[in-house]
């Protein structure tokens, strides 16, 4: 039910006001002090509460307030502060004591019904004073929200448990990279090699002035040299799905051949600036060098940029890392459409490691991606 009444209906009888308070939806209450009490400076505010919590009593309510509590408007008449927060006292004079500092509050509260039960309460409230200017008293509007409360918490759950299984989905598929990339190295390269032993082995074995052998020559060396480019094709492979060095020397220096790699494939310009700090759990070392993987490569498909900074800061108890290019930067409108970019798995990096991604750019001034993620200090 609207509060708002038709512009040529005022409330401006009592008999209209009365009408008003009892049909709303909204629960309407008033509750009054025996005694007026002073508030501002020089006052002993805790006396004050301590007075205002046994001595201010419920002295109207509407059937709406006493639907929110589950009893009648009888039996709501008469309590104080003490009795509707017996269950978070420090907290319902936490609450007193911001409507009395600015005379008027909106704020969520967790109450209790009559009956015991749980219930969020939405309210406005607003001080009464007299002419001296003492409160006497306030009134207020309240609307149960406890179905909107539990919503969003159960909404964070949901959010909570789909990062927490985003962040098993990128465990498990760097574990599978790591042993893909061994495998390929191991068993791969080691087939690879054995083959080029044989074909050494039958190019020693051929008789000396035999029919065709300098053609023979031209074919063994021109498969030795596919060998070769092949063998390299498999480190290359191995080594994106898992570089070597990351597990052996640490982020820094698997940041520093990416970087490296990365400038003489694509002819990009790229400068380095990382910081010295001790080896890093090997999640998150993962997590960081795939950002700034991720990073690269969006630089390298869609910016195009001719320069690009890299940065790995320790900065007390967290990591920041930054890519930032010149190339043609993006418009808020393309915003949506970075999905594409890997924008939603580096976010997801950084979420896994309890850290945050921010982008910047504008059309022709490049774009900025930081990523900040919290480790232990050392």
């Amino acid at each position: 039910m609207s509060s708002a009444l038709p512009e040529s209906t005022q409330l401006n009888t009592p008999e209209l006001l009365e009408a008003f308070f009892e049909r709303s939806q909204d629960g309407f209450f008033f509750m009054m002090l025996d005694q007026p009490v002073e508030w501002g400076p020089g006052v002993d505010k805790e006396a004050v509460l301590d007075y205002v919590f046994s001595h201010q009593r419920m002295t109207k309510v509407n059937p709406a307030m006493a639907l929110q509590f589950r009893a009648s408007p009888a039996a709501l008449l008469g309590l104080t502060p003490s009795d509707f927060f017996r269950h978070d006292l420090a907290g319902g004079r936490r609450g007193w004591r911001a409507l009395f500092d600015s005379g008027h509050t909106h704020s969520v509260t967790n109450e209790r019904r009559l009956d015991g039960s749980t219930m969020w309460v939405e309210g406005d409230y607003m001080c009464f004073y007299d002419a001296a200017g003492r409160i006497t008293g306030h009134f207020g509007i309240q609307r149960d929200v406890s179905d909107r409360v539990r919503a969003a918490d159960e909404l964070e759950q949901s959010r909570a448990e789909l990062r927490a299984l985003a962040a098993r989905l990128l465990a498990i598929r760097e574990e599978e990279r790591t042993r893909i990339a061994r495998e390929i190295h191991d068993e791969l390269g080691q087939a690879l090699t054995a083959l080029k032993l044989d074909l050494a082995w039958l190019g020693s074995k051929r008789p000396k002035g035999a029919r065709n052998s300098g053609a023979l020559r031209v074919i063994d060396s021109s498969i030795t040299t596919r060998i070769d480019e092949t063998m390299q094709i498999v480190r290359r492979i191995a080594s994106e799905l898992r570089p070597s060095v990351l597990d052996q020397l640490g982020l820094e220096a698997a940041i520093e051949f990416l970087v490296r790699d990365t400038a003489q494939r694509t002819g990009i310009a790229i400068t380095l600036h990382a910081d010295d700090f001790p080896r890093l759990p090997d999640e998150i070392a993962s997590h960081a060098f795939r950002i700034i993987q991720e990073a690269l490569t969006n630089v390298t498909r869609h910016s195009q940029a001719t320069r690009v900074d890299v940065s790995v800061r320790r900065v007390g108890p967290v990591i920041i890392l930054g890519v930032e290019d010149n190339g043609v930067g993006f418009t808020p409108q393309t915003l949506s459409g970075l999905r594409s970019l890997g924008l939603v798995g580096m976010r997801e990096r950084a979420l896994a490691c309890g850290g945050t991604l921010m982008i910047r750019g504008e059309p022709g001034q490049g774009t900025g991606i930081a990523v900040t993620i919290p480790v232990a200090e050392s």
